[in-house]
């Protein structure tokens, strides 16, 4: 067995056929090979240096909900949008710590701020895929305005619908 190796991004391998077996009447099947095609060179070393900067006169969206919650007027038209998006969109999810977060208004960034965490650790709970300790509970209870059982029921809701997603795939 013969390995080539390409040595140019721009260069090609040499053509690798590809077989399919036609089968029709048991005694008609037949074997045919493809038309030689150029092999694609794909360079991602372009995608691994970062984002791109947000263009001139455009905002990024983080930025813009950063002088939006500054605001008390838009932070309470924010805080109304998320109680619609737990009515609207979530209805069917049933009480998960999401749609308690969404319910009183609150932003991710907002409740990891009220429970002394980060953000991407509330999105992992909201996710079902952090074990939680029972601290956080208690400061995750107190932030929400609910008690301790009604979280535990949040929390086990949250992860079977995490691992229905996940057999789902």
């Amino acid at each position: 067995m013969t390995t080539r190796t390409t040595r140019s991004l721009a260069a090609s391998s040499a053509h690798t056929p590809i077989f399919e077996q036609v089968i029709g009447r048991p005694a008609a099947s037949s074997v045919v090979e493809s038309a030689p095609q150029p092999a694609k060179v794909i360079y991602i070393g372009q995608y691994l240096d970062g984002a791109e900067p947000t263009p001139a006169r455009h905002v990024a969206l983080g930025d813009l909900v950063s002088r939006w919650v500054k605001d008390d007027s838009r932070d309470a038209a924010m805080a109304n949008a998320r109680r619609w998006l737990a009515d609207a969109a979530y209805e069917g999810e049933g009480s998960t710590v999401r749609t308690l977060r969404l319910g009183k208004g609150l932003s991710q960034a907002r409740l990891a701020e009220a429970i002394g965490t980060s953000q991407p650790h509330i999105a992992r709970i909201e996710r079902g895929t952090e074990n939680v300790t029972i601290d956080t509970c208690r400061r995750l209870a107190g932030a929400l305005g609910v008690d301790m059982n009604t979280l535990d029921q949040a929390l086990s809701r949250q992860e079977a619908l995490a691992g229905a997603r996940s057999e789902s795939r």
